[in-house]
């Protein structure tokens, strides 16, 4: 099924955990997609696989907090297949997890300058040429922590909110566009940060059991349904602007088979 043939995507955070099931899914969609990380052994292994199925991709280092990394992807792509129609940023980190009055004041600001710039500058290097050929889909990857607070996840949370308000003023600025831009949470995914979480001690994040517990009875979520969803999201049909949308909303999930499955 070739619903995003001729299309261009930009996937940030490509080499793990959503990004690489959102990455892999949409070049099984038909897109030519350019995956992003500053992992190069992950990048290499996620573009291989999606070579192997016959799919179109480009790996592509870059750290997503760094200007002039970005504008080389950005660049990278239009010299490899052409300019990006699809931007994906689910690139992002949770440290430090760790109560406020003991963080690290460096690390603190390196996670909203990832979460929150990384997000930023994707946009930025991308969008100027969407608006003049008056199409693009932008998804930006948000988190439950947007709206519910954690102890130990101060940064995580304050990125993750200001993701989605980024979303909904730049939503403003598209609209009669062409152009638009969503959020979406995808909810706990089964993903290494998941796994990660789950060995952390409750004194630096008290709901470590909870996501425990989440695991033992399997409540986790298939990174590949969620990619699904994005995949939808992304569709040149889906004219869905400025909402920060959830995993839990049946409405959006049985939008997206409906479009994927037509």
């Amino acid at each position: 099924m070739a619903v995003l043939s001729g299309q261009v995507a930009i996937v940030t955070g490509g080499g793990r955990g959503l990004g690489r099931a959102v990455a892999e899914t949409l070049a099984r969609l038909g897109a030519s997609v350019v995956v992003a990380s500053r992992n190069a052994p992950e990048l290499d292994d996620v573009v291989r696989g999606i070579r192997k199925a016959r799919g179109h991709a480009l790996a592509q280092t870059a750290d997503v907090s760094d200007e002039r990394q970005v504008q080389e992807l950005v660049l990278a792509t239009e010299r490899w297949v052409g300019p990006a129609t699809i931007l994906v940023n689910a690139a992002g980190m949770i440290d430090p997890v760790v109560q406020l009055a003991r963080s690290d004041p460096a690390l603190w600001l390196r996670n909203i300058s990832i979460n929150v710039g990384g997000t930023y500058l994707p946009i930025r290097m991308v969008l100027p040429g969407m608006l003049e050929r008056g199409s693009g889909r932008i998804v930006n990857i948000s988190s439950g922590q947007s709206t519910r607070p954690s102890a130990g996840l101060s940064a995580y949370g304050a990125a993750k909110a200001g993701v989605v308000q980024l979303t909904r003023a730049l939503a403003l600025e598209l609209e009669g566009t062409g152009v638009t831009v969503t959020a979406y949470d995808p909810g706990h995914l089964d993903t290494e940060m998941q796994e990660r979480m789950r060995r952390l001690s409750t004194a630096d994040f008290p709901r470590a059991d909870e996501f425990r517990q989440m695991q033992r009875e399997g409540r986790l979520i298939d990174p590949n349904i969620a990619a699904r969803v994005v995949a939808y999201l992304v569709l040149p049909a889906t004219q869905r602007n400025g909402e920060a949308l959830r995993f839990d909303e049946p409405d959006l999930a049985r939008a997206a088979e409906a479009a994927l499955t037509a």
